[in-house]
Formats: structure tokens, C-alpha cells, sequence
């Protein structure tokens, strides 16, 4: 030992005591080298050459460098513990370190050198047996040792403390320390030893178990000082040294203190706003220390005691406490951050706009520290024009939602990062620009396909779903158009269960007696949702489409029609199957009383022809042809418009191949899946209503003609039988303009073809005179 002192004292000591002379004191490593040997010597040292050792470490102890002196110190504890012959030891060494902790300490090495000792009394005494009067000593040593105005000091007797009343035989002896330094730290007037007696405390709680808080009376005692509100000194002091034990409590503890943080919160908070200077510090220093202890139930449990000091306008110390400390939560674990941003984040936006500098200020400095555990790369980068957007909303939350929209992501979006965005979102959302409302609305939609768990954005829904509902009823219909997909994407990603009031409101929003512009975006918005949906949904709700379709309500009916105008460009291959049942009532609604209703399903009907070419036309070229027969106007004047674009995209604008009867259509025909028949008799009707009574019917039947046939003279020709009978079919169908068309149609037959018809017109007609009314 005494050679190992010796090469320890060659490299000397820094001078000034100064940890960081490290870089200037080449010989700390062979002085912890030497402690590392000590250590490992432990078990083969002689009982009688502690003493010398240990008045080498009595020195060492003290060592200016952080890595020896703690170095040591572990050496010091494992000569003890490992030491064979502990009946021989005690007596050798108690009075020694008792001496040791009786030096006067007036120096940071001091200090240290009686923590060695203060750590090594106490794994001394681990080996004295509990009846000896000598633990008492030990006991009342560490307890004396609280008072020495050194943190170091304190905090390394309360862990001795701790450790020596561990075992169920020292638990007695430990009460009525517990109440001394209980007593102490209520009453001294002295800063240091109130900490000191702080510190105790929590040792000893942790080492007599947590039962003593309450049986104790521990917590009430603490409780009642910090309720004492007298402007006293004694008073502040007892407040003071109440927020020093708990936070030494939450320290010492950990998540074993969690039960009793919400009775204390309330209590810290409002010795924020103390007029003693002392105790708002230790109120601030007590309440960050507990915060960043708390599980996540526990910051569940404390946030709403935050939130509803917040709201106290009356304090704004205690305000500027609160949002201090939810900034502090912005350091937990992501799944507890998770779990309380969507509170956090509002409440210290609003707390933006106080009327204090420092709460603003301590917003800002809360939200920055949102920001800063942000993981997500691209995110960070525009985390200052996010903020920027949070405290000036108005002027600020184009340029957020413009560096959103020009972000390339290629990294999830995590918990903080969608925090600082939904408020933007929700901002843009209520813009009053047509191109920002669109804007957010595609980047809302898309969150979900951002988030590596979808389910981060389901507590933002209530903030977001009400704006998105209100896009949906904008004037504009891009607008109208874009949050109709952000909705129906959140419904892909989340599904109906995160949503269970939207199919409902769009359902109830399509026979509303509000505005058209309205029902038409509920059922652009049911279209969306029904096809994020799935299949299985549209199939199972189609029925009471159909018959709201039907309904005696002409607003209901006309919404529904929109509806299917929507339908097809959503869902697309998959709303095919529908077509025979939906095709019908879209046609039905042509003729419908009300103008609204039919315009609305003539929009449909062309959407449905443009989105379903082939299979549309197999269904409606049959009633389009039998609608231009029709004696009202309006379902001719509706057929011939869908009829004339059915067949302009079939053919692609360009003439129709003329068939001879009995032919068959070429395969590579626009019309090949129409027989030679229906082709003639499609032809027939289309010539008869050139020259129909109604000026649109006869215009758009005039130019479809037009384009489809390249000789008219040829085609009448070869369609002559199957126009015959069309014509004589008309005009024995009674009055009106049909018939009328259908004689003018057989005039200016005759006229054209004459001589050249005549001979091919007469037979037919003879014919017919011969069948009767059969």
C-alpha cells in the first residue's frame, strides 16, 4: 500500500482543485490505475493493513479528477466488502472514518474526501450487527452528514442511507431518523441543510419502502407546508423545503413517486407564482424533475392539472409554469409523447396569444422544443416556418403550407412532426383562399400514407374532420372535389370506425333543403367514402340509395343523382356491375317533373356513358332509342343528347360502316357488339328525329347524322324496311309531335329518294295494310 501510495503522489495534483485540469495532469491515469489495483488486491489484504490504506485514500478521496476520485472511493467499498475477517475490521476502521467526517471541510476536496469516507462508514456498517450501539453511531453520522454544504455530499449519504436501512433488521432504527430530518428540513433556516435534509429524506423513504410516506405522515407534513401561504420567512421556508423533498422524492423514487404527483402538481404549480424568489426556483426545479419521471398513465394524469392552469388568467407565474413544463414533456419517450401532443400542441398555441411576454415567450420556447425532438429529416428542415405559421397564423401559414406541399418525403412522418403540422392544417383548412383550402386539404389527405402509424392521427380527427366537412360544402367545386378525396383517403387509411358519423351526415346531406352546391359535395363526398370503403359497403348500402333515388322529395332525388354522376369516376371498374340496376333510374330521372332533378341525371347519365362505353352502351342504347319516341319532349330532348355522344364516342367522330341487311358487324367495327338490326333501327330513329318539332331534339339529330353517315341517300336505302316500320309504327301511335315527326320524315323521304324509293316503300307498306293491327 504504501508503494502504491508512493507512485500514486508522483503524478501530483493540479493545481486549484480543478476537475478539468484533466488535459494539464498527465499522471490521473496511473492514480486510477492504482485504485483499479487496490480494488483488485481487495480480497488478498491483510485485516492489519487497512489502516495504511485507508490513510492513503483519506487523501485520495479528494483527488481534483473526477475518475480517480471516484475510482477510489469503489476501491475504499470493495476492501470493505470483500474484506475475510469483518469482526477484526470494524474496530479498526469506524473510528478512523469517524474521524475522517469530524475534519472541518472548507474546500471542494474536502468535500470529496468526506464522501469517500461518508460511503465507506456506510458499507462498514453493513457488517456491525444491528444491536450494536456503534450503528446507531453510523446512522446519526450519516444524518449529521446532510448539514455539509456540498450536493456531492448529500446526495451520496442519502444513497448510504438508503442502502443501510434496506435489510428488514435496520427498518426500526430508521423512524425516528425519518422524523429528524423530516423535522429538519421544516424548520432550518439554512438553504444547504434544508437540501441536505431533502436528500436524507428520500434516502430514507426509498430504504424504510414507500409505505412511510402515508403511515408516516411524510406526504401531509410536506402538503401542509406548501399550503402555508403567511409571507413569513419561516412559512416560505417550509414551502420551499416542501418542493426540495419532492423533487428529491421523484429523483430518488422514480416512477414509484407517480401516485402522488397529482396531488403535488397542483400544489407546485401554484408555488410557481409565489412572491418568495426561493420558492418559484424550487417550484420550477421540483416540477421539471417529476415531469421527466412520469410513465405515460402518469402524464396522462398530469396533463389535465397543466391544461386547467393554463386557463387560470389570474396567474400568469403559474401559467408560465405550465406551459413551461409541457415543454418538458416533449423529451419523454416517443409512445408517451405520442399520447399527449394532441393536447399539448393546442394548448400552447393558444398560449402564443397571451397577454404576458413570458408565457408567449415560454410558448414558443415549448414549442421550439416540440420541434427539436422532430425525427423526421424533411420535416425538420421547414420546423421554423411551422412555428412561424403557429404565432402568426394570419401571415405566416401560406408559406407553411407551400413548404409542406414542395416537401419530398422520403421518411415517415413521426408523433412531433404531425403536432406542429395539424394546426397549420387546421389553419389552411379555414382559409379563406380557394387555393389554400385545396392545398391543405390534398396534404391532409395524404397524411396518412405519411405516417409510419397511421393510428398517430386519429386523436387530430375531431380537429380536422369538421373543417374537412365544411371544404365539402364550398362553392367551389375543385374545392369541393379535393376535400371529397382528403376524406375518403382518411378512410382508406384509418377506416369507418375512426369516422362513424360521416357516411351518415353525407347520407343525410344529399336530401338536405340547403343548397344544391351542398348536395352536391355530400355526394361527392359519399362517393369518396364509399369507395375507400370497399366493395362490400357500396354493396350493402346501394339499396337504400335506390330508394332514396326513388323518394317523393325532389331534393332527395336530385341529390341522389348527382351521386351516381360521381360514382363512376370514383370507383370505376368496380361500379360496373351496378350499371343494369342504376342505368334505369338515371334514365327515369330524365322525365322527371322537376328540372333540377333531370338536369342532375343527365350530368349522370353522361358520366356514365363516358366512364362505361361498351358495357353502357349494351344498356343504353335500347331505351335512348325507344326515348326518342316518346310524346314528352324533355326525355327527347335528353335521349337524343346522350344517344348522339354515346354513338360520336363509339364511333370516335367518325362515320359509321354502312351494313346491308343480313349482314354481320366486322370485328374491328366501333359498333360490333351492336347487331345489323339495331344498328338500322338506331339509324331510323335518328333520321325521323332530324325533323322533330323540337328545335334542340332536331339540331343535335341533324349534326350526329352528319358525322355518322356519308351517304344519306345510300344509307336510307339500305335501313329503308326497318325505317318503314318505325315510321308506320309512329304514325299510328296516336297524336302528337312523334307522329307529326314521323310524317315529315315520310315525306321528305319521298321527296329525296322519290321514284328510287317508291318501288322498294309501296311493297312494304302493302304489306302492312295486309297484317292489319295484328
Amino acid at each position: 500500500a504504501a508503494a502504491a501510495a508512493a507512485a500514486a503522489g508522483k503524478g501530483g495534483m493540479p493545481g486549484g482543485g480543478d476537475t478539468a485540469g484533466e488535459a494539464e495532469d498527465v499522471g490521473w491515469p496511473a492514480r486510477q490505475g492504482v485504485a483499479t489495483g487496490l480494488a483488485a488486491l481487495a480480497p488478498a489484504v491483510a485485516v492489519m493493513q487497512l489502516p495504511v490504506i485507508f490513510a492513503f485514500l483519506r487523501r485520495s478521496f479528494g483527488d481534483p479528477v473526477e475518475a480517480v476520485s471516484s475510482a477510489m472511493v469503489s476501491a475504499g467499498v470493495c476492501l470493505i466488502d470483500q474484506q475475510p475477517h469483518p469482526d477484526r475490521m470494524v474496530p479498526l476502521l469506524s473510528p478512523m472514518l469517524e474521524s475522517f467526517l469530524s475534519d472541518t471541510s472548507s474546500s471542494e476536496t474536502d468535500d470529496r474526501a468526506r464522501v469517500g469516507a461518508v460511503v465507506c462508514l456506510a458499507a462498514l456498517a453493513k457488517h456491525i450487527s444491528p444491536d450494536d450501539p456503534r450503528v446507531n453511531l453510523v446512522l446519526t453520522k450519516l444524518v449529521d452528514a446532510l448539514a455539509t454544504p456540498s450536493e456531492i455530499v448529500q446526495r451520496t449519504v442519502a444513497r448510504s442511507l438508503a442502502s443501510l436501512l434496506s435489510g428488514p433488521e435496520m427498518k426500526p432504527k430508521g423512524a425516528a431518523a425519518l422524523q429528524e430530518v423530516l423535522g429538519t428540513l421544516l424548520s432550518t433556516p439554512s438553504y444547504a441543510m434544508r437540501r441536505g435534509a431533502a436528500f436524507g429524506l428520500a434516502g430514507l423513504v426509498k430504504g424504510l419502502g414507500m409505505a412511510t410516506l402515508k403511515k408516516d405522515g411524510v406526504m401531509a407534513a410536506l402538503q401542509a407546508a406548501a399550503e402555508e401561504k403567511s409571507k413569513t420567512a419561516e412559512a416560505s421556508n417550509g414551502r420551499e423545503a416542501a418542493l426540495l423533498a419532492w423533487e428529491a422524492l421523484s429523483e430518488t423514487l422514480g416512477r414509484m413517486f407517480e401516485p402522488h404527483v397529482v396531488s403535488v402538481l397542483p400544489l407546485l404549480l401554484s408555488c410557481v407564482a409565489d412572491g418568495s424568489g426561493g420558492v418559484r426556483h424550487a417550484a420550477v426545479s421540483a416540477a421539471g424533475t417529476i415531469m421527466s419521471n412520469l410513465s405515460t398513465q402518469g402524464v396522462k394524469m398530469v396533463l389535465p392539472s397543466l391544461l386547467h392552469s393554463l386557463r387560470d388568467e389570474d396567474k400568469w407565474r403559474a401559467q408560465h409554469a405550465a406551459v413551461e413544463l409541457m415543454g418538458s414533456m416533449a423529451f419523454v419517450n416517443q409512445k408517451q409523447l405520442s399520447a399527449t401532443l394532441p393536447q399539448l400542441v393546442p394548448a400552447l398555441t393558444t398560449a402564443l396569444t397571451h397577454s404576458h411576454a413570458k408565457v408567449r415567450e415560454a410558448a414558443g420556447l415549448a414549442l421550439g422544443s416540440v420541434g427539436s425532438v422532430i425525427r423526421n429529416p424533411e420535416i425538420a428542415e421547414i420546423v421554423p416556418a411551422l412555428l412561424s405559421a403557429l404565432r402568426e397564423p394570419a401571415t405566416a401559414t401560406d408559406a407553411a403550407l407551400s413548404a409542406l406541399a414542395h416537401c419530398q418525403f422520403e421518411h415517415c412522418v413521426d408523433a412531433p412532426s404531425l403536432s406542429l403540422i395539424v394546426p397549420v392544417l387546421h389553419r389552411g383548412l379555414r382559409a379563406p383562399s380557394a387555393q389554400a383550402k385545396r392545398r391543405t386539404a390534398h396534404i391532409t389527405g395524404s397524411m396518412c400514407s405519411l405516417l409510419a402509424d397511421a393510428s398517430d392521427i386519429v386523436p387530430y380527427i375531431p380537429m380536422l374532420l369538421p373543417q374537412l366537412q365544411a371544404v365539402l360544402m364550398d362553392p367551389i367545386p375543385e374545392v369541393r372535389s379535393t376535400g371529397a378525396r382528403a376524406l375518403g383517403r382518411l378512410c382508406v387509411g384509418l377506416g369507418e370506425e375512426h369516422f362513424p358519423q360521416l357516411v351518415p351526415w353525407l347520407r343525410d346531406g344529399l336530401s338536405q333543403d340547403t343548397s344544391a352546391v351542398e348536395r352536391s359535395g355530400a355526394a361527392q363526398g359519399l362517393a369518396e367514402v364509399l369507395s375507400a370503403l370497399g366493395d362490400a359497403r357500396f354493396a350493402a348500402m346501394l339499396p337504400e340509395l335506390l330508394e332514396g333515388a326513388r323518394s317523393p322529395s325532389p331534393i332527395a332525388r336530385e341529390g341522389h343523382a348527382a351521386l351516381w354522376h360521381h360514382l363512376p369516376r370514383v370507383m370505376g371498374a368496380r361500379f360496373e356491375p351496378y350499371l343494369p340496376t342504376v342505368l334505369p333510374l338515371v334514365l327515369e330521372g330524365l322525365a322527371d317533373p322537376q328540372e333540377a332533378v333531370r338536369d342532375a341525371c343527365l350530368t349522370a347519365a353522361h358520366g356514365l356513358v363516358a366512364a362505361y362505353l361498351q358495357a353502357a352502351s349494351e344498356v343504353l342504347l335500347p331505351p335512348l332509342q325507344a326515348g326518342l319516341a316518346s310524346d314528352n319532349y324533355r326525355i327527347r330532348q335528353s335521349s337524343i343528347e346522350l344517344l348522339c355522344e354515346l354513338l360520336l364516342r363509339l364511333t370516335d367522330r367518325g362515320p359509321l360502316p354502312l351494313l346491308e341487311e343480313g349482314q354481320t358487324p366486322p370485328p374491328d367495327s366501333p359498333l360490333a357488339h351492336v347487331p345489323t338490326p339495331q344498328q338500322h333501327a338506331l339509324l331510323s330513329a335518328l333520321h325521323i328525329a332530324r325533323l322533330d318539332a323540337s328545335p334542340p331534339v332536331k339540331a343535335a339529330a341533324a349534326a350526329t347524322w352528319k358525322v355518322l353517315v356519308e351517304n344519306t341517300p345510300k344509307t336510307l336505302r339500305a335501313i329503308l324496311p326497318t325505317l318503314t316500320a318505325e315510321l308506320v309504327a309512329r304514325l299510328a301511335g296516336g297524336e302528337g309531335e312523334p307522329q307529326a315527326a314521323a310524317a315529315a320524315a315520310l315525306g321528305d323521304l319521298v321527296s329525296k329518294l322519290g321514284e328510287r324509293v317508291l318501288p322498294k316503300l309501296l311493297p312494304i307498306l302493302q304489306a302492312g295494310l295486309a297484317q292489319g293491327d295484328a
